[in-house]
């Protein structure tokens, strides 16, 4: 006897319709991954959590790491007790100049942030990582993605944050950069039974289904 029987009401009779459904291209694996590749995989998952910066009203706080096969996923939370009024001095004062400015040192030297320009292709056809924030908004408690278009190097990881308009300053938190690449081939496949990378003809495919 099914679970569900005598609950559920048939379907009316509707006339067959030749199959038009669009398909998921073949996952693309890039030297630099500008987006997380959602539709591919389940990251890997680091619990882990600090204080990245605080200011008087305002904490930030890295809520953990989704690592995927090429990239790496920040989950960094907000939590304000006390918000700004429309027409208060401290409302008046925000700019661009003042806005979240987030950075990272890499094992190797390398130093990439969210003020960066767009990245320009090397002589030897690869780019520098790219990191790129998203989410805010006004709130007591707002969610943001910090995510690095590639996967760190060996060796410590250093997270930069500073933001004027909430009195953060300039404060570094170091992590496993080791670690998280590791973890990178933790990342599930959603169709391991299906051909995972994409071919040459695929590419452009699989960047317009992002």
């Amino acid at each position: 006897m099914s679970f569900f029987e005598g609950l559920i009401s048939a379907d009316p009779t509707e006339e067959p319709q030749p199959p038009n459904e669009p398909s998921l291209p073949a996952y693309e694996a890039p030297h630099d991954e500008p987006l997380p590749p959602e539709r591919w995989f389940i990251p890997a998952r680091l619990p882990h959590t600090a204080e990245l910066g605080a200011g008087p009203d305002t904490r930030l706080m890295l809520s953990g790491w989704h690592v995927w096969p090429r990239s790496v996923t920040i989950r960094v939370e907000i939590f304000r007790r006390r918000l700004a009024q429309p027409n208060s001095p401290r409302r008046t004062v925000r700019s661009a100049a003042g806005a979240l400015r987030c950075g990272m040192l890499l094992g190797d030297g390398r130093k990439v942030t969210t003020l960066d320009p767009a990245p320009t292709t090397a002589t030897n056809g690869s780019t520098g990582p790219s990191l790129r924030l998203e989410g805010g908004g006004d709130g007591f408690h707002e969610h943001l993605v910090l995510h690095l278009s590639q996967l760190p190097p060996e060796g410590p990881l250093e997270l930069v944050v500073e933001w004027p308009d909430e009195d953060i300053p300039e404060t570094r938190t170091t992590f496993d950069g080791t670690a998280v690449r590791a973890a990178g081939a933790e990342a599930v496949p959603i169709w391991p039974e299906a051909e995972l990378f994409a071919s040459p003809s695929t590419n452009g495919a699989a960047r317009a289904a992002r």
